[in-house]
């Protein structure tokens, strides 16, 4: 019995892996918004947020802040556009996703929207 050749498709151990910014799905747009955080959890309800988006997609967004709380795994209500000068807040349920140390008491924060 013969096998089968697929044209075109390179076998697994040849293909060469995207780097992580290439294999985004979408685009970043970069901009310096405020966002409004709140814990989706119960037990942190006394916990508020303003913190400054750094770039977002429509799949999430990543943004600054100096409060320690955020944790890989925390569900957010997220705020976005937020300020008294915006006319059309949209809330967001997002799950952080990835955090960073960025210096002077500051951190980035990686959440992805899921609904």
């Amino acid at each position: 019995m013969g096998t089968a050749t697929w044209h075109g498709v390179k076998p697994a151990a040849t293909r060469v892996r995207k780097s992580s910014a290439e294999a985004r799905a979408r685009k970043r747009l970069k901009v310096s918004l405020p966002v409004h955080l709140r814990p989706f959890d119960a037990r942190y309800a006394e916990i508020e947020d303003v913190g400054q988006v750094v770039d977002f997609t429509r799949d999430g967004l990543f943004f600054k802040t100096c409060m320690p709380h955020y944790f890989v795994g925390m569900r957010l209500i997220v705020t976005f556009p937020y300020g008294d000068k915006i006319s059309a807040h949209r809330k967001f349920l997002g799950s952080v996703v990835r955090l960073e140390h960025l210096g002077n008491d500051s951190r980035g924060i990686a959440v992805r929207f899921l609904l």
